[in-house]
């Protein structure tokens, strides 16, 4: 992909993006009100939240939204579905590694307490395939010992795991910070009990990256610029500011948690955008010991090969 000047950066409209309301949005989010306030930073793209993986899919396939926000372990589902579309997929670039942690009601204190309780997630695809890996590894089997409920994205998953609607979930950033206050407990890291873990990826479509190259490494450089200028420590108190505008009201006080977890010296986040093997390793592991499908390595070389 052809390098653009900073100048000529600024001038490329950047494209729509499907993504969900994870740790992503909140990087946009924050570009956003950082634009707002200094019109010279980068300006963060027009964004449509899905609610399921599956309307991710959807949307990867078919459009409208030219870039969608998914997990690496999606993208796999979408380039091995048969679609016409699914040779075209490729990852622009990795986003991060997913934040997740297994959280719990109070009083479970340990994955072994979630024998007869009720665990969400959001579709078979996804972090599901993880965390259920994670589960037997503690000798716990679905339908068994757990009752598996379908309870849509990150941020619905969490606003119903508060609301009582079952016992645990994977959550990841800002959701397990606020978790966390709300007295849920974390029963683990996914990246940790899998050796590994690449969460979410951008995904596009070749021939539209065909014509749209400028517009694409647009959008790659917003979420750099704007990791690298969170990460900083330099400013700080710029960053609480505004994440703090960003968090559900009454949860302003865990806004240094939040930064910590997403922006600190351990962030989840890729700042040049490039896959960690073993992440990647993880995953594909992953799925070809639960999906039903076995990835060609030809297929998986096309969509991780990142123009």
């Amino acid at each position: 992909m052809a390098e653009l000047t900073k100048a000529g950066l600024e001038r490329v409209a950047l494209p729509d993006v499907a993504l969900f309301r994870d740790a992503t949005e909140v990087l946009f989010a924050l570009a956003e009100a950082r634009h707002r306030r200094h019109p010279a930073a980068c300006p963060a793209p027009s964004r449509h939240f899905v609610t399921n993986a599956d309307e991710a899919h959807r949307i990867a396939l078919g459009g409208p939204q030219p870039i969608v926000g998914m997990s690496l372990d999606d993208l796999l589902d979408c380039a091995t579905a048969g679609d016409p579309h699914s040779a075209e997929l490729v990852a622009l670039c990795g986003v991060h590694r997913g934040f997740l942690e297994l959280m719990a009601r109070p009083g479970l204190r340990e994955i072994a307490d979630l024998k007869g309780s009720r665990i969400a997630i959001d579709t078979e695809t996804g972090y599901a395939r993880g965390l259920l890996h994670v589960l037997r590894q503690h000798g716990l089997e679905r339908d068994r010992d757990f009752e598996i409920v379908y309870a849509g994205a990150t941020n619905l998953r969490y606003e119903k795991l508060i609301a009582g609607g079952f016992d645990a979930t994977l959550l990841g950033a800002p959701f397990t910070s606020l978790a966390m206050q709300d007295g849920y407990r974390s029963l683990g890291r996914m990246a940790d009990a899998l050796g590994g873990y690449q969460a979410i990826v951008l995904v596009a479509h070749r021939p539209w990256l065909a014509g749209n190259a400028a517009a694409a490494q647009a959008l790659r450089a917003c979420i750099w610029e704007t990791l690298a200028w969170a990460c900083d420590a330099a400013h700080r108190p710029e960053v609480l500011d505004l994440l703090a505008a960003l968090l559900p009201a009454g949860h302003e006080a865990c806004v240094e948690a939040v930064a910590d977890d997403m922006f600190g010296a351990h962030t989840d986040f890729l700042r040049d955008g490039v896959m960690q093997q073993a992440d990647v390793d993880a995953v594909v592991a992953l799925f070809n010991g639960s999906s039903g499908r076995v990835i060609d390595p030809r297929v998986l070389a096309s969509v991780l090969a990142m123009p």
